[in-house]
């Protein structure tokens, strides 16, 4: 009697643990084998008493070693997971939302994107400090550190807490943890793990499962005007009103479509100049909302690294005016 009572004491704890996970529909909560990503090599995983948590030697290159690739697809299967690939060692086929640090991994590819650690060294010409950096536009209560370098989480990241500086406990537990829905609460449900500080709300947005592989107008990511409080924290002078100079200097973003000729036929969602939403849906559209509908920082630029400078998403030196399809700029500025 004691034992069976002793294994349905066992069995509720059991469902009860895994309930939440089994009733939400999730793509970026990791199930599986754990020893892939927290394999026990000699001196990988030792106790911190000090801490109370683990910690991992490698973990600065954690996201790094997950998340890359020898071959050129962009999507693999890693401990029974589908782990997006953001660098591959091989030109990438079919490039994920963010881009592919690819790009700038090769020589002379500081132009190309971001210098994440473990994957390209400093920038040669801005070092580690981003450019446009404004500490009143970085929220985060340690601020970007000009002395280390560029990181996936962390103070000096995108991902995670940045108001943990080491970026590995900046993201510590979100792959295990329930992600939907997201509404920007925790980390783990904010739009791809992108929350600031503890003390802000994480940016919301529609995930596709496929990270926006082969994606179309109807099948896509969606983005809220949240996503560019995540670049204005390493960028902030770039969006910055004052730099107006009574004419845009640089392109405005969080504004919406304008109504006005040369604007208006802009209508089918275009994968190559997205848009943020002023209201997300349960789907992805390939409805444009003039007026509604804004301009976005990713709208021009890819987030990770891309073929052309500046992380644009087109090939702006051989971008030229023409009735001959519409591209790049053109895209929106259909007048032109």
């Amino acid at each position: 009697m004691m034992d069976m009572r002793f294994k349905e004491i066992l069995l509720s704890i059991i469902l009860l643990f895994f309930l939440p996970v089994i009733c939400q529909k999730s793509y970026a909560t990791v199930g599986g084998d754990c020893d892939v990503c927290h394999n026990l090599y000699p001196g990988m995983m030792e106790k911190t008493y000090s801490k109370k948590a683990f910690q991992y030697v490698l973990k600065n290159e954690f996201c790094v070693n997950c998340h890359s690739n020898i071959t050129s697809d962009t999507i693999k299967i890693l401990g029974g997971n589908r782990v997006p690939v953001v660098y591959n060692s091989v030109p990438p086929i079919n490039s994920l939302a963010g881009g592919n640090f690819y790009y700038v991994g090769k020589d002379f590819g500081d132009r190309k994107g971001h210098n994440v650690y473990k994957i390209a060294s400093s920038d040669m010409k801005f070092r580690n400090e981003p450019p446009g950096y404004s500490r009143r536009n970085d929220h985060s209560s340690i601020g970007y550190n000009f002395r280390e370098n560029l990181m996936c989480a962390g103070s000096n990241g995108c991902h995670g807490d940045r108001n943990i500086e080491d970026p590995f406990l900046a993201i510590m537990g979100t792959h295990h943890a329930i992600d939907k829905p997201i509404d920007g609460s925790t980390t783990a449900k904010s739009y791809r793990f992108l929350k600031n500080t503890s003390n802000e709300k994480g940016v919301i947005g529609l995930e596709d499962k496929d990270w926006n592989q082969k994606a179309n107008s109807n099948k896509h990511n969606e983005y809220s005007k949240s996503i560019d409080v995540v670049c204005i924290s390493c960028h902030g002078s770039f969006h910055d009103i004052e730099n107006k100079q009574g004419g845009w200097f640089r392109h405005p973003v969080g504004v919406a479509l304008p109504f006005k000729k040369g604007y208006e036929d802009y209508k089918i969602y275009n994968i190559d100049a997205p848009i943020a939403r002023e209201i997300l849906s349960n789907t992805s559209s390939s409805e444009i909302n003039t007026g509604k509908d804004s301009v976005m920082c990713l709208s021009c630029h890819l987030a990770h690294a891309g073929p052309y400078d500046s992380a644009l998403r087109w090939d702006y030196e051989n971008l030229y005016a023409s009735e001959n399809g519409k591209s790049g700029c053109l895209i929106c500025h259909m007048g032109k």
